[in-house]
């Protein structure tokens, strides 16, 4: 979603306001500088913004590179269009400026995630199998991409490339190819993992930058092709480039599929009489009546009542009563009536939550925060917690200070949030909590 979003800005700014791009780029530069500033601040600060629209799509396209790859995404496919169409003639005028605004995007997402991955490498927090490998090809990446982005965005400037030769500057600038298909790798290394767990939005993201990416990839050796071959058919290139568009995509989408087939933990609590396979109640009621002439008189009642098997719960529970039969049993006592023995009524100690697991999930700073909780008469046995994208650093931190909490008190209100891990604390508490109030009696 993220993508498309950005995709959408950066089409407008591409088509729309290529004028004044064209006329002012400085201006572009400037505001993409400030933007990614202000990004780098505010998700490298306390700052807490409780709006989940500003914090994940307003924030979110920046810090998390979604406006930056869009940008770039413009940027090359200008090269694969076909000569002379009118979107490559608009386009190619402003090019550069585009990969220039497209860099000071980027560097929002370089700064927030390499921050990331430094504390991460510090502290020794870099996974195992293959966590660790997929850590280690991301950095390696990351690092590669700089070092490409860096000339090629410099290059880009007008002054600098006039004073390049013009065979030089070309050779160097098809670099931009190797730095496209590690952007692709980059992300697909992110997100495909988060898709076969089934994390929500990954699975779509996938198939969105598939598309784009790939799509960009067949047009472009299609472009090379018919420029070498002008007067063959062309018939045969394109069912072979369609072909080559849509196994990849398939490919990328059976890759892709949500491979998590583990199911939900259930309450263990008793459940209600009504869903029991067979329950019998009998009760027998005593009445005792002493006649004027002394003899007394003892009658017996018994109620069987059976209920039908509920085996089947989308059916409605029916409800059958034995057939109720009073039989009385007279007989004769010359003896004192002995006063009836009252029997001392059972006391039952009553919880407040029910025994079992439980589950909830919450807002955390960059996704979901799932928890799962093990009630045992009114005792948080065990208490889990996991994120969908939150920082690992922040959200083992923000763990360690608020479940402790939360265990200590059998409740999430009035929870301190950790300090520096503020949107990953909230999100444990919210998880918590809903989780909490399934438990309830």
């Amino acid at each position: 979603m993220l993508f498309i979003i950005s995709l959408i800005i950066a089409l407008f700014t591409a088509f729309i306001l290529d004028k004044p791009l064209k006329k002012c780029p400085a201006a572009f530069y400037i505001s993409a500088a400030l933007l990614t500033a202000a990004s780098i601040y505010v998700s490298q600060s306390d700052i807490s913004i409780t709006n989940r629209i500003v914090r994940d799509y307003v924030l979110g396209i920046f810090s998390r590179g979604a406006l930056g790859a869009a940008f770039w995404a413009v940027v090359m496919w200008t090269g694969a269009l076909p000569n002379g169409s009118a979107p490559i003639k608009k386009l190619m005028t402003i090019r550069g400026e585009l990969s220039i605004t497209a860099a000071f995007l980027t560097v929002s997402h370089i700064v927030t995630f390499g921050l990331q991955y430094v504390r991460n490498l510090i502290n020794g927090r870099t996974g195992s199998g293959d966590a660790y490998r997929d850590f280690v090809v991301t950095c390696i990446l990351s690092l590669l991409m700089t070092f490409i982005m860096v000339p090629l965005t410099v290059m880009s400037f007008k002054a600098v490339r006039k004073k390049m030769n013009a065979k030089t500057w070309k050779n160097i600038q098809r670099l931009a190819y190797l730095f496209y298909a590690m952007i692709y790798i980059h992300i697909m290394l992110l997100f495909v993992p988060k898709a076969q767990r089934g994390r929500e939005g990954y699975f779509l993201s996938v198939l969105v930058y598939s598309a784009v990416f790939i799509g960009y990839a067949v047009l472009r050796f299609r472009k090379y092709y018919l420029s070498k071959k002008e007067k063959t058919s062309r018939l045969i290139p394109n069912t072979v480039c369609a072909c080559a568009f849509i196994i990849p995509l398939c490919l990328s989408g059976i890759v892709s599929r949500n491979t998590n087939t583990k199911t939900k933990v259930t309450s263990t609590a008793p459940k209600a009489a009504v869903e029991a396979s067979v329950s019998e109640q009998t009760q027998t009621a005593t009445t005792a009546v002493t006649t004027s002439d002394g003899t007394k008189t003892t009658t017996a009642v018994r109620t069987s009542t059976t209920a039908v098997s509920t085996a089947d719960k989308d059916t409605k529970t029916t409800e059958a009563a034995a057939d109720e039969k009073a039989e009385e049993v007279t007989e004769t006592e010359n003896t004192e009536e002995q006063p009836e023995e009252v029997q001392p009524e059972e006391t039952q100690q009553t919880f407040k939550y029910k025994n079992g697991t439980f589950e909830g999930t919450g807002e955390g700073y960059n996704g979901k925060v799932h928890v799962s909780i093990t009630i045992e008469n009114d005792t948080i046995t065990a208490f889990s917690a996991s994120a969908d994208d939150d920082d690992p650093d922040f959200f083992d931190d923000a763990k360690s200070t608020v479940i402790p909490q939360i265990k200590n008190s059998l409740s999430a209100d009035g929870i301190d949030a950790c300090s520096g891990a503020t949107y990953s604390s909230k999100g444990i508490i919210e998880a918590a909590k809903n989780a909490l109030e399934q438990a309830l009696n």
